[in-house]
């Protein structure tokens, strides 16, 4: 973890203690669920759901085993919407979707040679539930076990000069997890850790017309969520989350030539300020995110062929409106 990083990471977690301290945070357990909080289920019968925008930028170097280096930017723009319902007072079903009007990558080689591709599209759809284990109401915490199931709907294809990419993986996939959480009046705090089932995933390379195979394999994530209310309309969510990120075995299948992905980890500080506009009911909030990739490799049997990335970082600004039925 490099020192900048370090600093980001603790001024993060500086800061929850440091506004809760500031309004004099009462910690007596709050029975009831706040609207955009870590922590929040719907009750039975209720629904909630969240649409947001999100723009994204992230920049990196590029090198190749004969030498070469690049540099390169992409943009991303994004629309997410989500649902949940509530079966029960501890269990609710939930879908997402996502939508990419125009992402766009830039790649300079130096002496002015550039390349450019875009991708749009939705991404396959997620279903999931959420089950309530225990309740702080009886329990000294809330402990969620949770999964979700994402099918292989859509094609996934690279872009060409004429044609845009899609955002579809290319394959299924399938999250299982648990948390541990805790409300009280002024702060909450929600603990995750989940294992991501990533199915075999096929993409086309409609240049060329050959089709990228990576294997089956598993990444695992573990986070920390908290909420600060500062008033009765004002909240501040700050969060961490880390992926640890497992290799893939990927093979050309047109061609028969394998190829091995160290993809790196990842790990994403985030930040929101939330303005709760209807009481329970509709909260405006405005988010920010900084995401720090490890360095990653693509191994060929040829080390001439090799690739890497290092020095990626990038950053997600957003607006989203979190709303529930009474």
């Amino acid at each position: 973890m490099t020192h900048r990083m370090s600093g980001l990471v603790a001024a993060v977690l500086a800061f929850v203690p440091a506004a809760a301290f500031a309004q004099a945070i009462d910690l007596t357990p709050y029975s009831g669920r706040i609207l955009s909080d870590p922590e929040y289920l719907p009750l039975a019968g209720q629904v909630d759901g969240t649409s947001a925008y999100s723009h994204g930028w992230v920049n990196g170097n590029a090198t190749n085993g004969a030498g070469g280096q690049s540099t390169f930017h992409v943009d991303t723009n994004t629309l997410d919407q989500f649902l949940a319902y509530g079966v029960t007072d501890d269990l609710s079903v939930h879908a997402s979707i996502q939508y990419a009007p125009q992402n766009y990558r830039e790649t300079d080689f130096g002496g002015g040679a550039r390349t450019y591709s875009e991708s749009s599209g939705f991404s396959d759809p997620t279903f999931g539930a959420t089950w309530r284990a225990l309740d702080q109401n009886a329990f000294p915490a809330n402990f969620d076990i949770f999964g979700s199931y994402t099918p292989d709907w859509i094609d996934a294809h690279t872009a060409t000069a004429v044609q845009d990419g899609s955002v579809a993986r290319g394959g299924d996939s399938g999250i299982v997890g648990a948390a541990l959480g805790i409300v009280t009046n002024s702060f909450s705090i929600r603990g995750a850790f989940d294992a991501n089932f990533l199915g075999q995933s096929s993409v086309l390379n409609l240049g060329n017309g050959d089709t990228l195979q990576t294997a089956s394999h598993t990444n695992f994530d573990l986070s920390l969520q908290t909420q600060t209310r500062l008033t009765d309309l004002f909240s501040v969510n700050a969060g961490l989350n880390h992926t640890f990120a497992s290799n893939a075995n990927v093979a050309n299948v047109t061609t028969g030539a394998p190829r091995h992905s160290e993809p790196g980890d990842v790990t994403a500080l985030q930040l929101a300020l939330n303005y709760n506009f209807v009481p329970d009911a509709f909260v405006i909030s405005g988010t920010y995110e900084h995401d720090f990739y490890g360095n990653s490799s693509t191994l060929y049997p040829d080390p001439l062929f090799n690739t890497g990335t290092q020095d990626k970082n990038g950053n997600i600004l957003g607006v989203k409106l979190t709303y529930a039925t009474p």
